[in-house]
């Protein structure tokens, strides 16, 4: 068991880390109490930050009235009638100096460098330098270099993703000129009403190999296995890993 103390605020809580996950879920139930659900990087700093933009909907949701004391527990009654609720909030993860971070398909290194600077900076040359301002905290760090991975991903998913196209465009029809990317979390590909192709831009944890596969799938269906000959072994990384980047 656990506390967050904010002020006169007071919230038990319990944490459940689950492996693959990229979210924490906040679940409010008067029976059990409050509980973070989340991935196993989390730490109490973690907790602390969701739990500080959630106080006043935890709050309501085991029926306090007012944000003064500990949230009391409903009556019999009220637990029966009252569904576990549940909410969603973004995961900082808790990056440190030495982490493995994936890329096409190997793992590089993270060093975390503090140094004398007003702006943060990442830096990819046979591994991933984040430059940090040494005024920071450890939250405002990992929320640094969250963000700094996550421009660096959506810059180059472009760049490889067009490596994919024209590769694709060797050995099929109707490969088309531009796709687009977004998140997904665990999601490879959609295709749009319009049929406009959407990858996933954690694809790039993957070999190119299975991007490539990813990509011929979304244009040509089940008739994509057919282009390759390890086609097993490129959708097998697909069944064995998750698209977790960070």
């Amino acid at each position: 068991m656990f506390s967050y103390v904010s002020g006169n605020i007071s919230i038990d809580y319990t944490v459940e880390a689950r492996p693959n996950i990229q979210e924490i879920t906040v679940h409010v139930c008067p029976k059990n109490g409050v509980k973070l659900v989340g991935p196993r990087s989390l730490n109490e700093s973690n907790h602390h930050f969701v739990l500080a933009q959630k106080t006043e909907w935890i709050l309501e949701q085991l029926g306090e009235a007012k944000p003064g004391t500990k949230a009391e527990k409903a009556s019999a009654e009220t637990k029966q009638a009252m569904p576990q609720t549940k909410e969603k909030a973004a995961v900082v993860p808790s990056f440190q100096d030495g982490d493995k971070i994936p890329y096409l398909g190997r793992q590089y290194r993270l060093n975390v460098v503090k140094e004398d600077r007003e702006d943060a900076e990442l830096t990819f040359r046979a591994k991933f330098i984040a430059s940090l301002p040494e005024s920071w905290n450890d939250m405002q760090a990992n929320e640094g270099i969250q963000a700094l991975l996550t421009d660096w991903y959506m810059t180059r998913a472009g760049d490889k993703l067009q490596e994919c196209l024209k590769t694709l465009s060797k050995q099929m029809n109707d490969v088309p000129a531009q796709i687009e990317w977004d998140d997904f979390q665990n999601e490879p590909s959609r295709v749009k009403a319009d049929g406009t192709i959407v990858l996933n831009w954690r694809l790039l944890s993957a070999p190119m190999a299975t991007i490539e596969f990813v990509l011929a799938r979304a244009i040509a269906g089940n008739n994509a296995a057919d282009l390759f000959e390890d086609a097993a072994d490129r959708q097998q990384w697909l069944e064995k890993n998750e698209l977790v980047v960070f």
